[in-house]
């Protein structure tokens, strides 16, 4: 269900809104002022924010440019309405961010109508960002173990060389591989050899692992000195020595 955010001094207005918006199957939430803007966008979440430019205490305008200045809220369809006609206003809320300008009064229909197609932009936008995101992943991801793979390798070196220098925290990498790899391949079968290469790639969350070569993997590690790099690299020596590998996943050798 999609959610509409209301934000106007007049009971009457936003009541009139709800009434045009209410056969439409929203979700509305209202406000009177713009007070707590984000505490009260991050608790919504709307998917599309009706704004009233003429607000006790502040210009609607400032609350849109503030909007538009976080991040995190840049990609909210925001609908600023007034009773101010001239081109000028028109056009400062068009150019600080505003996808349409609603002059007061404004039949219900077409409000509702002028919704749902910025609705249905808003649907298709997060379709193809969610998309985009996907495939992102993707191309930054090794597709049998799930680790990063070398194209990713850069960016997280920045990242973490940028965190270093700005909050003056460690970061270790080390780069490890499977000894004797190429006898499980050539003992039990490629299949087996994937299943371990899999099993292996587990990492703690606020790490990296970079599939750097067939059995050799680049593991970044977050907040980590030298000492505790040693301290990880032994103890992963001594888990994956002593693993025993699933052997319900090994699938059977045909030896005919």
């Amino acid at each position: 269900m999609h959610r509409i955010l209301i934000i106007d001094d007049d009971p009457s207005l936003r009541a009139f809104a709800q009434g045009a918006l209410k056969d439409e199957g929203y979700e509305i939430d209202t406000a009177p002022d713009a007070n707590d803007i984000f505490e009260r966008l991050d608790e919504t979440v709307p998917d599309l924010v009706l704004l009233d430019l003429g607000l006790p205490g502040i210009s609607g305008y400032d609350v849109l440019k503030s909007i538009r200045k976080t991040s995190r809220f840049d990609t909210i369809p925001i609908v600023v309405f007034s009773a101010e006609r001239s081109t000028e206003s028109k056009i400062q809320g068009l150019d600080l961010g505003a996808v349409d300008y609603l002059v007061k009064p404004i039949h219900p229909q077409e409000l509702a109508a002028r919704i749902r197609a910025l609705i249905r932009q808003k649907k298709r936008h997060d379709e193809l960002l969610s998309e985009y995101k996907r495939l992102s992943e993707l191309s930054l991801t090794d597709p049998l173990t799930g680790a990063y793979n070398r194209r990713a390798l850069a960016s997280i070196m920045r990242a973490r060389i940028s965190e270093a220098h700005r909050h003056e925290v460690p970061f270790s990498c080390i780069m490890f591989d499977l000894d004797h790899f190429k006898e499980v391949n050539d003992t039990h079968g490629h299949d087996t050899g994937d299943l371990v290469l899999k099993e292996v790639a587990v990492y703690r969350q606020e790490d990296a692992i970079i599939r750097y070569g067939g059995e050799e993997f680049l593991a970044v590690l977050q907040h980590t000195s030298r000492e505790g790099a040693r301290t990880f690299s032994e103890r992963l020596r001594a888990e994956v020595a002593s693993r025993v590998f699933n052997e319900d996943h090994i699938p059977p050798q045909n030896h005919t």
